[in-house]
């Protein structure tokens, strides 16, 4: 069957046409498995249900719900959603205190204090900045302070140490008037109970947790990470680090592509790597995984979903994105993990996980399924597209706008995705989008593109 789907496009025109580039998304060999010959064809499924970009995007929206809060540690939550409003119920700071070493005095006691005619105020003691504060300050009194001392009841303001003076008979001369509240920190000055400090939905900062640390919470409602599973099926696939011992192997960029994808949309990845293209070996995988998983993201694995045990709502489909690709899904064990498979290849793969998984894992997370920056780009050259097939081409935006894209016939190269910073979307009934014509692009979450809302 991929066969006949692949035909129109191996005969396509062979030139920087958007035709001849998109033959580089042609499906691989037994239903995407790459590299290997058909020798599981009795596991591999019928043809699925054609689908457009959109119909599969919300058969599998409907597959995933929230992840629900639950209650973190702080020292855990950053980078995490809050999902609580969090309001200060005491006040900040908690007592008075003075803000530099001095004399705590009454200001009325100063009233027309000058270096002349100084006030003499009798020294009753010191405070240091541990101590308590003692009784009531009375009319006449001063106390020495230290910086973040508790003040007295009756201390309106303190007097630096400099601004003070020796006098006869344990008593201080003061040549200085004060303002109301001068060098004190008052109680509730900077934070009262009530105050509002963070909200549901913030993303929680290492300053976050400083606040919340400030007010005595040790723990906050969060909505954890989704943890993401990832790995890709081949027979001629090597792990990177390892030797290539034959000349028909060649390492996985895929399964490091989709994790660090991923990880930057908030997930937490555990990439397992290259498994074998073997029924047995990719049902033990995902059985073994499901304990930790909220999603597993298997590349070029749909041949081999009905192999297993105990996934349930199995269902593959024909989607029309850059080209014909199969996309499967299944729910897994009693809490119904979902189980995405993707095309095989690294552009291929990318782009479903663009088109497909990012929406599942930004539901997860709580976030707009189809968030992401998009510009306006101008393609430099005539796009052909195929009635009903959406196609995000990469692309190299320029700061004018200027939009090519980068790929050669066939490939299915990191290095060539590594030189676009842009994914120009062509809509599923364009036709032949003629150069010039501005469409859209979603950005590669990079910051190539300086102009990217």
């Amino acid at each position: 069957m991929f066969a006949r789907l692949a035909a129109p496009f191996a005969g396509a025109v062979r030139s920087l046409s958007y035709l001849s580039f998109m033959a580089s998304f042609a499906p691989m060999t037994n239903d995407g498995v790459e590299g290997d010959a058909p020798r599981y064809a009795a596991f591999s499924r019928p043809a699925g249900t054609a689908r457009s970009l959109e119909e599969e995007r919300a058969f599998l929206l409907g597959k995933v719900q929230h992840m629900r809060p639950f209650a973190m540690q702080i020292l855990d939550v950053p980078g995490l959603v809050l999902c609580e409003d969090i309001v200060s119920d005491l006040d900040l700071p908690l007592v008075t205190t003075a803000r530099v070493d001095g004399y705590g005095v009454r200001g009325s006691d100063l009233v027309g204090a000058t270096p002349l005619n100084p006030a003499s105020l009798h020294l009753v003691g010191s405070i240091r900045a541990a101590d308590d504060p003692g009784r009531p300050l009375v009319a006449g009194a001063t106390v020495r302070v230290e910086a973040g001392a508790i003040v007295p009841e009756g201390v309106d303001a303190v007097v630096p140490l400099a601004a003070g003076a020796p006098g006869e008979d344990d008593t201080i001369l003061i040549g200085t008037e004060t303002r109301l509240f001068q060098n004190v920190r008052r109680a509730g000055s900077e934070l009262s109970d009530g105050t509002p400090l963070l909200r549901a939905g913030d993303v929680l900062t290492p300053r976050s947790v400083a606040v919340l640390a400030e007010v005595g919470l040790d723990k906050v409602m969060v909505r954890p990470r989704p943890r993401v599973v990832v790995f890709t099926v081949g027979e001629t696939l090597v792990e990177p680090g390892r030797a290539l011992t034959a000349p028909q192997q060649r390492y996985d960029a895929t399964t490091a592509l989709i994790t660090a994808a991923a990880r930057s949309d908030g997930a937490t990845v555990y990439p397992l790597g290259v498994v074998a293209a073997d029924p047995e070996a990719v049902a033990r995988v995902v059985n073994d995984q499901q304990i930790r998983a909220d999603l597993i993201v298997a590349v070029g694995a749909a041949p081999f979903v009905d192999a297993i045990p105990g996934a349930r709502d199995a269902d593959e489909a024909i989607v029309g994105l850059n080209g014909q690709v199969s996309v499967a899904y299944a729910a897994l064990g009693d809490n119904q993990t979902p189980l995405v498979t993707l095309p095989a290849g690294v552009i291929s793969a990318y782009v479903a996980y663009l088109a497909l998984v990012r929406p599942l894992v930004n539901t997860l997370n709580e976030v707009d399924p189809l968030a992401g920056d998009r510009v306006l780009g101008r393609l430099t050259e005539t796009v052909e597209s195929e009635v009903g097939v959406t196609q995000y081409v990469p692309a190299v935006r320029t700061l004018l706008g200027a939009t090519t894209p980068v790929a050669a016939a066939d490939s299915q190269l990191a290095w060539d995705l590594a030189r676009a910073n842009v994914l120009a979307i062509i809509p599923p009934n364009a036709g032949r989008v003629e150069a010039n014509t501005h469409v859209d692009c979603l950005v590669l979450g990079d910051g190539t593109d300086p102009e990217a809302r």
